[in-house]
């Protein structure tokens, strides 16, 4: 089972376990170079940005709950973000990796920057001397796999997400005709080669494959060339706002078949209205949690924030409590975390968070993670 310690009524195991963790904590603490009486947990994301708040949301409740978890005695747990000024991932990564209370990452809150970052968070400009633990609750590339033993995501790949989306076209949508729009990067094309050999093999057919580049101006000939195609789904691997614009210009033409794209999608739920009934690929719903503490988890953030939580708060809490679980098991020793992270699932029980259940392969890949197909505006 996960380590998760009552302190009203400790059994003799978990007494154990907040004694020796009241010991590593206090012990790591004096000798961490620079060391404060807090223990902090980085937040890998521009802080300030819209787009980020909800992410900060989740970890800020989770370390507020590691605090009620930790050993009697030892340091608080703190959410350390970067100074304001900086808004791209490798300052962002270098000031927490060079901040000497910071202990694990939470972050980054996409690929990109998640695969910018690796030498940073590896520490390779000193020879991993000062190297520390990022895990990123939304990073979904397939590029990441296997890539650095010092990163970690929460949520599934872009094969497993690609592949469920083709069973659901499939099963669900009974889909036999598919154009694939997708952006022309290895997102775009991983997610629709992955998505292809499923669908293609259940009976699917691809009518088209066309490419496109991120923030196009112009997508009415696309709008044009799917009228002509008639496919009966669009697989959509790209950006939401190039989605949104699409499907603007499908409706000025009187058509709208069902499309399907990737977890970036669930921010059109901010627009339901406009976009209800568009498919994405979802790793958490408030209405649907999958277990006891994500039924706590949706009512304490939603008394708190004054609305649900969406996956990105989710996730952000999950990987920020397992950090903070990796330290009140083995202190704030950053390779005594990142080795405990490492054996979640292996050498280690799973942990159960907000999201499902956490282990990682060998390739520091969650496994055995639900992937949901979501509706815009539900239903």
């Amino acid at each position: 089972m996960p380590l998760s310690v009552d302190l009203t009524r400790p059994s003799r195991r978990a007494r154990g376990i907040v004694l020796l963790g009241t010991v590593l904590l206090a012990a790591a603490a004096c000798s961490r170079r620079g060391a404060t009486d807090q223990v902090a947990i980085g937040l890998g994301a521009q802080a300030q940005s819209p787009t980020n708040l909800s992410t900060k949301q989740g970890a800020e409740l989770a370390i507020a709950r590691l605090n009620e978890q930790r050993p009697r005695g030892a340091p608080p747990f703190v959410l350390r973000t970067a100074p304001a000024g900086l808004s791209t991932a490798i300052p962002i990564a270098t000031a927490l990796r060079d901040d000497p209370d910071v202990v694990g990452v939470v972050g980054h809150t996409d690929s990109r920057s998640s695969l910018e970052s690796i030498p940073v968070y590896e520490d390779a400009e000193h020879g991993g001397a000062n190297a520390v633990v990022a895990v990123s609750p939304v990073s979904t590339s397939i590029l990441l796999s296997g890539r650095s033993q010092w990163v970690f995501r929460v949520c599934p790949n872009d094969t497993v997400n690609s592949r469920a989306a083709a069973r659901f076209a499939l099963d669900s949508l009974h889909s036999r005709t598919a154009t694939m729009m997708y952006r022309n990067d290895i997102y775009g094309l991983g997610w629709s080669r992955a998505f292809g050999t499923i669908y293609e093999a259940g009976g699917g057919k691809i009518v088209s494959r066309a490419p496109h580049l991120a923030r196009m101006s112009e997508w009415q000939a696309y709008a044009g060339l799917i009228r002509k195609q008639a496919p009966d789904l669009i697989l959509f691997p790209g950006g939401p706002d190039d989605a949104e614009t699409l499907i603007r210009d499908l409706r000025a033409l009187g058509i709208q078949p069902p499309m399907i794209g990737g977890d970036g999608f669930s921010t059109m739920e901010e627009h339901a209205k406009e976009f209800a009934g568009v498919y994405y690929i979802s790793f958490f719903l408030p209405t649907r949690p999958p277990n006891d503490q994500a039924k706590a988890f949706v009512a304490e953030f939603t008394r708190r924030y004054h609305q649900p939580p969406d996956q990105r708060a989710a996730l952000a809490y999950d990987a920020t409590m397992l950090i903070g679980r990796a330290v009140i098991a083995v202190g704030p020793d950053r390779a005594r975390v990142r080795d405990y992270i490492a054996e979640v699932g292996s050498a280690r029980p799973a942990m159960v968070g907000v999201t499902g259940p956490i282990a990682f392969d060998a390739k520091h890949d969650v496994v055995g993670k639900p992937v949901i197909i979501a509706r815009v505006g539900g239903a």
